[in-house]
């Protein structure tokens, strides 16, 4: 039993964006998805919701087929291009096989029809969040994250970011010692695993984490080592 309420994911945490112009549907939500998650975003223009999904980092997307803006398939395939990893559930007052066929060609979790029942939508949520591996999140400035279930760093909006495994390495380093300087012999003992390396090397390394990120995410402290940038830095 306790391995796997470990491996249930929070939901206190979890940032959700609402696309839908009902307002039965936005009322209900609002009284009750408040209460569940860390952020419940709603917005009845579609064309909103892909400039809020490309500036935050969301961890699920609840989609009405009855909203204002773009015509539903093109909404979601253009949050497709926005967002590559952003979960999708689909709601609608109709089982219309088009938006059928287009949920499923978006990669969407489930698609449930109106009238909602609110039990049904948040069991929904809470498998998809599972699912897709949503974790526990470190974030960073400009939209940046660390998603530590996945192991993995992504942009705003989802997409990964390409590090290397000594770049990765020496990121999750610095967060785990984050507050504090680390030293080049610590970085070498645990990210080269006391492998061969120059200072040179490193301060390359650094470099490239920069131009895959932004400057001030790694903070140099002359002849002592390196810190994480913590000015944007959130964990949830």
């Amino acid at each position: 039993m306790i391995k796997t309420l470990k491996n249930i994911r929070k939901l206190n945490n979890a940032k959700l964006l609402v696309v839908s112009s009902d307002l039965n549907v936005k009322k209900s939500l609002e009284e009750d998805l408040d209460n569940y998650f860390k952020e419940v975003s709603f917005v009845s223009n579609n064309k909103d919701a892909l400039i809020l999904a490309s500036q935050s980092s969301y961890d699920l997307v609840i989609i009405d087929t009855q909203c204002e803006g773009m015509v539903f398939k093109d909404f979601c395939f253009e949050l497709v291009e926005i967002a590559q990893t952003l979960p999708k559930i689909i709601i609608s007052n109709e089982d219309n096989s088009e938006d059928i066929v287009t949920a499923i060609n978006c990669n969407s979790y489930t698609f449930i029809s109106k009238p909602l029942r609110l039990q049904d939508l948040k069991l929904a949520i809470i498998m998809c969040l599972n699912q897709t591996k949503r974790g526990d999140k470190v974030d960073f400035q400009n939209g940046i994250y660390f998603d530590e279930y996945r192991d993995q760093f992504f942009k705003a909006g989802g997409a990964a970011i390409d590090f290397t495994r000594l770049e990765k390495g020496f990121l999750k380093l610095l967060i785990a010692r984050r507050g504090e300087i680390t030293d080049y012999d610590t970085i070498k003992d645990i990210v080269w695993k006391g492998k061969n390396m120059s200072i040179y090397t490193m301060r390359n390394i650094v470099n490239k984490i920069r131009q895959k990120t932004y400057y001030e995410i790694i903070i140099n402290h002359s002849n002592k080592g390196y810190v994480i940038d913590e000015t944007g830095m959130k964990r949830f």
